[in-house]
């Protein structure tokens, strides 16, 4: 119940701090931005789209980077303590303090999350067909360059649409999505409350690039490390399983990754002393 109400009282600055409602927004405004060529497509032809455009924003590693980077700037300020943090932390303790933090991190995630998921459906309201079924627009756009003529920037993956079932592949990308944010998210508020610098917000900085740097330079078996590349379902069906990298290694990645950064993070608020207040 402590760490929880640490939690709320973070959240609070939803509402005193403009700088996360802004980079929502904006990102939010993205999203929207880049779906505008396929509806303009799917209005040309006179044929409804599948509400399923977000497999395959974040198969988009140009789009990931904009997700990673924008999720850096939103966990900037960890780690979260103003001039009431020594008596916020001397009521509630270091343990729930600690907890507390890393309550408001997957809360900030599930919210930045939805944020992404509604951005990849407002554009296409009135346009929508409801149906579990990955639709034509999107099999247009996978086996054609159709979309190319009406400015249509986003890749569709084949490989996606052939292994999964839509709304399972919708479920599997938003939770992967999730842990990567979050991975961020924790890996920031540790490195910055540890050091006392913005050390942990450089290295979310890092992680944000990594999977481009991947792409463009490093070896192969370097997609195993990077929480931006594993959180794409694309990647899994070309030359990653001959390194071992698969659905099941990315979720065990993640899951170990958490609990492990999670620890650090309730460890890293027992390096200090706290003044007790009376």
């Amino acid at each position: 119940m402590k760490a929880n109400k640490v939690s709320n009282y973070n959240m609070r600055m939803l509402r005193e701090n403009i700088r996360i409602p802004f980079i929502l927004m904006i990102v939010v405004l993205y999203v929207m931005e880049n779906l505008s060529a396929v509806l303009t497509f799917s209005r040309s032809v006179h044929i409804d789209i599948t509400p399923f455009a977000f497999i395959f924003l974040v198969n988009n590693y140009e789009m990931q980077f904009v997700i990673a980077a924008s999720a850096v700037i939103l966990f900037c300020n960890a780690p979260f303590e103003d001039e009431s943090y020594q008596y916020m932390i001397s009521r509630a303790g270091k343990l729930s303090w600690g907890l507390g933090q890393i309550l408001y991190i997957l809360k900030m995630s599930i919210l930045y999350i939805a944020c992404l998921a509604a951005a990849a459906i407002i554009p296409f309201m009135g346009h929508i067909a409801w149906s579990n079924e990955w639709g034509k627009i999107w099999g247009t756009l996978g086996k054609t360059n159709a979309g190319a003529e009406f400015g249509v920037k986003l890749s569709v993956s084949q490989n996606i649409m052939r292994q999964y079932e839509p709304v399972d592949a919708l479920m599997i990308s938003v939770l992967l999505e999730f842990f990567c944010i979050l991975c961020i998210g924790l890996l920031i508020y540790f490195g910055n409350k540890m050091t006392g610098k913005s050390v942990g917000t450089f290295m979310g900085a890092w992680i944000a690039v990594l999977d481009i740097c991947v792409s463009n330079d490093w070896m192969d078996w370097a997609y195993g490390f990077s929480p931006v590349s594993l959180a794409q379902l694309d990647l899994f069906y070309g030359f990653a399983p001959k390194w071992g990298i698969n659905l099941a290694y990315a979720v065990r990645f993640f899951l170990i990754a958490i609990i492990i950064l999670s620890s650090l993070c309730v460890a890293a608020n027992y390096k200090e002393k706290v003044i007790n207040s009376k």
